[in-house]
C-alpha cells in the first residue's frame, strides 16, 4: 500500500468522471452480484450464492467486467453511458500488472470502435492537461496524439510474418511463426496459442513505447463480443490500447445479433470443458437485451493500469489497501 499512489488514483478517477460528465455521458451503476461473470475461456470469477427466506438457493457471481450488465441498459434504450466498476478476477496471476480486484472504466456510444478511438484520444489529451501528477519520459510523449496501427501492421513490423497469409494458410503460419521466435513449436498448439507467443514476445513490448498506440483488426476467432469487418469477415472491429508495451484498454464496435452472440457463448463453453473449465452460465436477459441495442461501441480500460503508466508506477498492488500477498489469511496453495 502507497498512500501517495492511492490519492492519485483518486484524482485520476475524479478527472476522468469529470470528463465524461462534460461530453454529456450519463454515469451507470451496474450490480456487483450478478447470474454470470462473463464468458472469455480463460476468465474465472468468483461465486457466491443468496439463499431467500424459504431456503431456496440462487447462484450469484461476482463480475469480470460490467459489461453484461451495462448492455443490458443499453438494451432498454440508454445510449452514452460510462461507468467506473469495481471488478473481480479469480485463478489469475498476481504481480506487477494483475490484482484479483481492480478498477474497469466502460463507456458505450452510439456508432462503431472508430468512434470509441476518438474517444481515447480525447480522453489522453483531457488527462494529459489536466492531471497534476502526470511524468515525462525522455522517449515518450503524450503530445504526438496516438498512433494507430492494424494487428497485420505490427506483426509485420515487428515479428516479420504476413498474418493474413498465416489465417489462409496454417502450415505456413506455423512454420514462419518458428522462424521468427527462434523456438519450437508444439504440434496441437492452435493459430490462437501460436498468435499470443508471437505477440507477446516480438509485438506487445514493442507497442505504445513513443506515444500511446491503438492496434486494431484482430482476427475473426478472436472477435469475443465484437462485430466482424464485411464483408471479408477475416477481422473483428476490436481494439486494443497500448501504452509502453502495456495493454490499458480493450474496445469493440459490438455485437448485436442475439443468435450470434449465444452461439459464440456456446463455443466458449465448450472450450472452456475441453480445457478442464467449469462452463459459466448463458445470461439469458443479456441474450435478448444484445438484440435490441443500436450499433454502438465500447471499451474497457483498466484504470489501475492507466495510473501505472501516467505516474511512472511498476507495481500495480501499490494501489490498493490490501494485496493478495500481504494476506494473513490464506492457509493453502490450490
Amino acid at each position: 500500500m502507497n498512500k501517495l499512489r492511492i490519492h492519485q488514483k483518486r484524482s485520476l478517477i475524479n478527472l476522468i468522471r469529470n470528463f465524461f460528465v462534460d461530453q454529456g455521458f450519463f454515469e451507470i451503476e451496474t450490480p456487483l452480484l450478478v447470474p454470470s461473470p462473463g464468458m472469455e475461456v480463460h476468465l474465472h470469477g468468483f461465486n457466491t450464492n443468496y439463499v431467500d427466506q424459504h431456503g431456496m438457493i440462487q447462484d450469484y457471481y461476482l463480475p469480470t467486467s460490467p459489461e453484461f450488465a451495462i448492455k443490458k441498459a443499453l438494451g432498454a434504450g440508454f445510449e452514452k453511458v460510462f461507468e467506473i466498476a469495481r471488478v473481480f478476477r479469480n485463478n489469475g496471476e498476481l504481480g506487477s500488472l494483475h490484482h484479483p480486484e481492480f478498477n474497469m472504466l466502460e463507456w458505450y456510444r452510439p456508432g462503431d470502435y472508430t468512434d470509441i478511438m476518438g474517444d481515447v484520444e480525447n480522453l489522453l489529451g483531457y488527462i494529459s492537461a489536466n492531471f497534476e501528477s502526470i511524468i515525462t519520459h525522455e522517449n515518450f510523449s503524450w503530445d504526438r496524439g496516438i498512433r494507430r496501427t492494424s494487428v497485420s501492421e505490427c506483426f509485420q513490423e515487428h515479428a516479420g510474418i504476413d498474418l493474413e497469409a498465416g489465417l489462409q494458410n496454417p502450415g505456413g503460419w506455423r512454420q514462419t511463426a518458428i522462424e521468427s521466435l527462434g523456438e519450437s513449436i508444439h504440434d496441437d498448439d492452435s493459430f490462437e496459442d501460436i498468435f499470443y507467443r508471437v505477440w507477446m514476445k516480438l509485438v506487445e513490448p514493442k507497442l505504445g513505447q513513443h506515444q500511446p498506440e491503438i492496434v486494431y483488426d484482430y482476427p475473426a476467432s478472436m472477435a469475443a463480443l465484437a462485430k466482424l469487418k464485411q464483408p471479408e469477415r477475416l477481422w473483428a472491429e476490436r481494439f486494443e490500447l497500448y501504452i509502453q508495451g502495456v495493454e490499458i484498454g480493450n474496445a469493440f464496435s459490438e455485437l448485436t445479433d442475439s443468435q450470434e452472440q449465444i452461439r459464440r457463448f456456446e463455443q466458449a463453453n465448450q472450450e472452456r470443458k475441453n480445457l478442464g473449465y467449469p462452463a459459466h452460465p448463458i445470461d439469458k436477459d443479456f441474450i435478448n437485451a444484445v438484440g435490441k441495442m443500436k450499433p454502438s461501441g465500447g471499451i474497457a480500460v483498466g484504470l489501475e493500469r492507466l495510473a501505472m503508466v501516467l505516474i511512472g508506477e511498476s507495481d500495480i498492488r501499490q494501489f490498493f489497501l490490501q494485496s493478495f500477498e500481504e494476506s494473513s489469511g490464506a492457509v493453502n496453495r490450490i
